[in-house]
């Protein structure tokens, strides 16, 4: 025979154990999102290359030009290659961080 008191922690032990599935699935998809938009980056960063080595470097700039100018194509190549190793470095972070974000951070 089950008593009242018993229940109650039978059923807010069920309680917590649905809040616990709940944020790890919450957990498990901002993660998802996080490396979903990490991957949208590389995807761009692959367009620029391609619109880059489409470009040409043969027009120079004026010397004389007091307004905004447009980088060269070696500067757009140069800017991918920098972007390029800080998404390896990021990427490479979050997969080593992987279980600890989605166990810590990112439950709350």
């Amino acid at each position: 025979m089950t008593t009242a008191g018993t229940a109650v922690r039978s059923g807010a032990r069920a309680a917590r154990g649905w809040q616990v599935r709940r944020a790890n699935r919450r957990a498990l998809a901002r993660f998802g999102d996080f490396w979903a938009a990490l991957q949208r980056v590389g995807d761009a960063l692959a367009d620029a290359e391609k619109a880059a080595k489409a470009a040409d470097d043969t027009k120079q700039r004026p010397a004389g030009q007091r307004h905004w100018n447009v980088a060269t194509a070696s500067e757009v190549r140069a800017a991918i290659k920098k972007c390029r190793a800080s998404l390896r470095i990021v990427s490479a972070q979050a997969k080593r961080f992987e279980p600890e974000l989605i166990a810590k951070d990112w439950r709350r």
